[in-house]
């Protein structure tokens, strides 16, 4: 479990690391990694409303077949508003709550949540350039695969944006799913799109 600062599962000023529910996984297991906004719900930009968060199509039956098959699902985001001053990790816990809530609804669930807040932009202790936990830095799927001992070579990530997909290739994945996206071969990585049910029904396979 993450030392807590505060009230938050806070391992250091911008690093969250929460382990969600008690579920126990065996060493070994691949993981289902997925960015947040954009990804999982719609993007509204610097998210501090939890009324506000609504669900993109298709992602919650991904989540929810990764956990009928015993994969830990394990949510990763960059929260720069938090270092520009935005908004709190209060907020962040308000609107991270209901996501889990609205996926919660379509019986899906998220394992442990990663959330990085240092950015160049930011001020005080956040205010770190290119920090190893950020993305496209691989630094919170390696530190998740410490934790709970993942394959992370058979893991899958998904996400809307190029940082999601180099983060999964630097942490040594294999294939990534970005959304709205074109397929595009990265050193070994392959990026395949998720726009539609077929591209929906292809990462269902891959899980």
């Amino acid at each position: 479990m993450a030392d807590r600062e505060g009230d938050f599962p806070l391992v250091e000023p911008g690093l969250w690391i929460e382990r969600i529910g008690a579920k126990a996984f065996p060493a070994g297991l691949p993981a289902l990694f997925l960015d947040r906004d954009g990804t999982i719900n719609i993007d509204i930009g610097y998210p501090d409303d939890p009324d506000a968060m609504v669900l993109r199509d298709g992602i919650a039956p991904a989540i929810e077949a990764a956990n009928r098959r015993g994969i830990p699902v394990i949510l990763i985001t960059n929260q720069s508003g938090i270092a520009r001053g935005y908004f709190g990790w209060d907020a962040f816990a308000r609107v991270n709550q209901r996501v889990l809530e609205l996926l919660a609804e379509k019986n899906a669930a998220v394992d442990m949540v990663l959330a990085c807040a240092y950015h160049e932009a930011g001020s005080g202790p956040l205010a770190i350039a290119d920090h190893p936990m950020r993305k496209p830095n691989p630094g919170m799927l390696l530190e998740a695969g410490r934790r709970l001992g993942l394959d992370l070579k058979r893991s899958l990530i998904v996400g809307d944006k190029p940082a999601d997909m180099e983060a999964g290739q630097r942490a040594g994945l294999e294939r990534g799913w970005l959304v709205d996206g074109e397929a595009t071969p990265m050193g070994g990585f392959s990026v395949l799109p998720l726009r539609d049910v077929r591209d929906l029904e292809g990462l269902l396979t891959a899980i």
